[in-house]
């Protein structure tokens, strides 16, 4: 049986006094406030940055703990991109930041945290074109800017390598970021949107117009060591749209992909990440 992790259960309780210090109503966990979680982020060792990476400024967290050559890098999911099935929402921040909550559960040195554009920043920020967390969501200005954020980090830590860890819709991001990259040694994915057509013709939803494809560059990652986690209860993201990725970069054999008893798209994945981290990743 999988036991809930000491650290995950400091982290949530961290959160949950910070709650209770500041007077927020009862949240059922793992959602939390965005204010209330990332408090607790920064008592765990996290420090926020806002940084500018053209066009978007982009919210991220930095853990630094010791001397590392690596720099491991979460990219988080598409977050609350729409308010209904046809209205985009007004600001995308994520309702559950999955991605962090593995972040806070990896013991590497160098952890990196980065939202995507528009997230976390609200009415302190340049505004964002909805498009951005909507039709463009993979489009080349983002590509290009979280690239230009992981390269400042990267600069400022000392690291020589990048190791990219996408979740949801950030996996798709991390795909397409790698394939430009060529300091990337390990590349993961959970829940990962890798194949966006067979998504949105599995869900009947608009094609993502203005967005990158990152089947287009499976073959360019296929050499990076790679790991791919799929939940057996996942009804979003289904074990076909990452078999579809896994064609095209020919792992006929499967042996990248990692199906998770018990999880779903949100839930399943933080309390045993400490030991899924550690799983390896293999070259296709």
């Amino acid at each position: 049986m999988w036991r809930t992790s000491s650290k995950t259960l400091k982290f949530i309780a961290g959160v949950m006094a910070v709650i209770a210090l500041t007077g927020c109503a009862t949240v059922e966990m793992p959602v939390v406030s965005r204010d209330d979680m990332f408090q607790a982020a920064v008592r765990e060792g996290f420090k926020k940055q806002y940084l500018f990476a053209p066009p978007f400024v982009l919210t991220a967290y930095h853990k630094s703990a010791g001397a590392s050559d690596t720099l491991v890098v979460y990219i988080e999911g598409d977050g609350y991109a729409w308010s209904s099935r046809t209205m985009p929402s007004d600001d995308p921040t994520p309702r559950h930041p999955l991605a962090f909550f593995l972040a806070s559960e990896d013991q590497s040195p160098h952890v990196l945290y980065l939202a995507r554009p528009g997230q976390f920043l609200a009415d302190a920020s340049p505004q964002v074109d909805q498009a951005y967390w909507t039709s463009k969501r993979y489009s080349e200005e983002v590509i290009q800017s979280t690239n230009a954020a992981i390269d400042q980090v990267k600069l400022s830590s000392g690291a020589g390598k990048v190791s990219l860890v996408g979740y949801s819709g950030g996996a798709a991001v991390a795909v397409l970021v790698a394939a430009r990259r060529n300091d990337v040694i390990a590349l993961r994915t959970v829940a990962g949107n890798l194949a966006p057509e067979v998504f949105t013709r599995l869900h009947h939803l608009s094609p993502l117009t203005g967005s990158l494809d990152p089947m287009a560059v499976a073959l360019a990652v296929k050499g990076i060591p790679q790991r791919h986690f799929i939940g057996r209860r996942d009804a979003v993201v289904t074990r076909a749209v990452t078999e579809a990725f896994l064609d095209a970069e020919g792992d006929d054999s499967r042996q990248s992909l990692t199906e998770v008893d018990g999880a779903d798209h949100l839930n399943g994945w933080a309390e045993r990440w400490g030991v899924f981290i550690k799983l390896e990743c293999v070259r296709q």
